[in-house]
Order: C-alpha cells, then sequence, then structure tokens
C-alpha cells in the first residue's frame, strides 16, 4: 500500500513541475575560441598561401609577405621599429584596430577597447594615416583598390588616408611595401568571416603584396595574466585576500608578544626556590626553626658586648634594644616568641632580629 502511495506522489509531483527549456549560443568549442583568426587562417591555406598563426611577438621576416596585427600589439618602439623597416622593404602590414581582442571570444556581450600606445600612433604619423575616436558608426561597404566589397562593419575608429575621407579602411604606400588601416577586426573573425563578402575582401588584402610568402596571424599580445586573472578570477582573488587577512589575524601580534604555549617554569630562579624553601618552613613550624639560629647568634654577641660594656646584671632585652633602637617589649617578642602567628608578625621579628644582629656585629656603626 505504501508504496502505491508513493508512486502517486511521484507521478503528482512531476505532473505540477513547470519548466522552460531555452537555448543560448555559447560560441565555439575548442581551438577557434581561442584563436579568432581560425578561420581566416584556413581560408588563405585553401587560397594556396602559406600560413602562420603567433601567440608571442617576433620580428617579420623577408619571407613573409602579409601580417594581420593587432594594434595593441606594437606597445614598444622595438617592435613598431621592427615592422616598420620590415613594412619599408616590400611587407604588407595590416594592421586590426577595433574588436581584435583575441582575450574575447566571438560570442563575448563586449570587446575591450583598445588602448594604444604613443610608439603605436607615432608610426601612424610617420605614414601619414589618422586615426580618430569617436561615436560608434556603421559601414556597409569598403572600397579597396578601385573595388567595392560589402561588409557588416561597426566601430568607434575612423581611419584616413593621405588623401581619403575618414571610413573604415584606409590604405597607404609605406616605401616599398603598404600599411593598411581596418577599424573594426570583426569582419576577418570567425564568427563573422562569412558574411557579406568578408572573405573576398581578405582575399584581395592578401593579394595585393606584390610577391609571394607567408601570410602571419598575430593574435595579440595585449592581455597580461594579471589583466586576464582580474577579469575572470577576481572572486577567487577576493577568497584568497580574505583568506590571508585571516591568517594574518589569527597568527600575528596584535595585543603585545605573542604567549608562549608553554610558559618557562617559574622554580628556576634562585629567589624562587628561596620561596620555596620559606614556604615550606611557614608550613612545618612557622619559620621557628630559621629564627633559632638568628636568636642564638643575638644571645652570644649580646653576653660578649655586655661583658665588655660592664653591664653583665643589667637587662639583657633592655641592654641590646638600647643599642638597636628598639623598644624592650618589641626585642622579647623578638627573641622568644615560639612561632609567629601570620607572615606580617614573622616579617617585623626577622627585621628586628637583624637589626639586633647587625649593631652587636658591628657597634662602631650605631
Amino acid at each position: 500500500m505504501t508504496r502505491w502511495i508513493l508512486l502517486g506522489m511521484a507521478v503528482f509531483l512531476s505532473a505540477s513541475c513547470e519548466f522552460k527549456e531555452v537555448k543560448r549560443e555559447v560560441g565555439y568549442k575548442g581551438k577557434a575560441r581561442v584563436d579568432p583568426w581560425l578561420a581566416a587562417e584556413r581560408l588563405s591555406q585553401r587560397l594556396g598561401h602559406s600560413t602562420e598563426s603567433l601567440v608571442n611577438w617576433r620580428a617579420p621576416e623577408t619571407t613573409d609577405a602579409v601580417w594581420f596585427v593587432p594594434a595593441v600589439v606594437f606597445n614598444n618602439r622595438s617592435y613598431v621599429r621592427q615592422a616598420e623597416t620590415w613594412t619599408e622593404r616590400g611587407g604588407h602590414l595590416i594592421l586590426l584596430i577595433g574588436n581584435a581582442s583575441a582575450s574575447s571570444h566571438d560570442w563575448s556581450k563586449s570587446f575591450l577597447d583598445p588602448e594604444l600606445e604613443e610608439p603605436f600612433r607615432e608610426f601612424l604619423h610617420r605614414a601619414d594615416l589618422d586615426l580618430e575616436e569617436g561615436a560608434s558608426k556603421q559601414a556597409d561597404g569598403f572600397e579597396f583598390e578601385g573595388e567595392h566589397y560589402k561588409v557588416n562593419a561597426s566601430s568607434k575608429f575612423s581611419v584616413r588616408g593621405q588623401s581619403e575621407n575618414s571610413g573604415m579602411l584606409a590604405s597607404v604606400q609605406f616605401g616599398d611595401g603598404r600599411i593598411t588601416l581596418v577599424a573594426d577586426a570583426r569582419i576577418f573573425r570567425n564568427r563573422w568571416i562569412d558574411e557579406e563578402e568578408h572573405a573576398a575582401l581578405l582575399d584581395a588584402l592578401i593579394d595585393q603584396s606584390d610577391y609571394d610568402g607567408t601570410v602571419v596571424f598575430m593574435r595579440g599580445m595585449e592581455l597580461s595574466l594579471w589583466k586576464m586573472v582580474t577579469e575572470h578570477l577576481w572572486a577567487l582573488l577576493i577568497g584568497l585576500a580574505l583568506l590571508v587577512l585571516f591568517w594574518l589575524w589569527k597568527n600575528l601580534a596584535r595585543f603585545g608578544p605573542i604567549e608562549s604555549g608553554q610558559p618557562p617554569s617559574e622554580l628556576r630562579g634562585y629567589d624562587r626556590h628561596l620561596e620555596a624553601l620559606g614556604d615550606f618552613q611557614w608550613r612545618v613550624d612557622h619559620a621557628s626553626s630559621l629564627l633559632a639560629p638568628l636568636r642564638a647568634q643575638i644571645v652570644e654577641l649580646g653576653q660578649r658586648a655586655s661583658i665588655r660594656a660592664g653591664s653583665r646584671d643589667q637587662d639583657f632585652f633592655q641592654f641590646i634594644g638600647d643599642r638597636a633602637g628598639i623598644p624592650r617589649d618589641r626585642v622579647f617578642r623578638a627573641m622568644a616568641e615560639v612561632e609567629p602567628s601570620d607572615a606580617s608578625i614573622l616579617t617585623r621579628t626577622t627585621a628586628d632580629l637583624q637589626k639586633l644582629l647587625q649593631v652587636l656585629r658591628h657597634p662602631s656603626q650605631s
């Protein structure tokens, strides 16, 4: 019976559940997700060109014909000088300005804005190229070498050659080579290269070179390890920071030095041994055994002093009390009391006995 009840409840619960299935594009997987120019590279290979993909910078070689490079790569004068020398000797340098970040995949909601360094802007100035940044604009066509290509481009950057109007593509001669600026690099990325005439434009840019050689696609190095960690692993960084702060709070001294787990023994000092010995004597006989030697010495020295002073028949307690400046009754209690009743009386008795002993030993100082 119980089994049928549970089965009925399961059917009821499953029938009452509502859900909505949503499909969402997450982009390419594998190599196409980390290499935005993979489709362009394979297209170049099918067109019969030797192709190379680079992650780290190297100087362009004489066997290279065309370089596709995100502009953010030129963040120092050394890279600019190497690329400039190669272009003057006949290379075709294609600079990709916006949406060229290799760290953002094609399905990213937003691309990182490029940070164009001063060496790159100086390079453009020497090539008589202008680059402006403003409001985002749309473009449905590019003109290149007298041909019109339909494109679907959008960028907040506009470029202009020596005598051209501002647009999203500009190409100028530079020495024996050529420099081409492309404001929107998405037209050559994996997701959009099959739209409009993007592939045809890519083919035209490659074929513009006067000699055959390797077509190099540079992925870009604008994203440092620290920037990548802060963008994708910020939650982990916050957790690690909190963990470190908690560890410091737990282990560092906050109110003085850290107390030792096992404090040193207090019985190692000589004064502690004396204190322990005095405590033992007090518990045994209230320190009467400690007072007896003092009293014996005082009696012996006092008798000798009375004989020398001719006061043999005088009251002994009065005699030594007068010499020490102590009243007779206190001398009597110090010499005759058997056991002090408490510690304060013991202290006073000991002090009186020590003073009497000192005076009898050194009568000239009294």
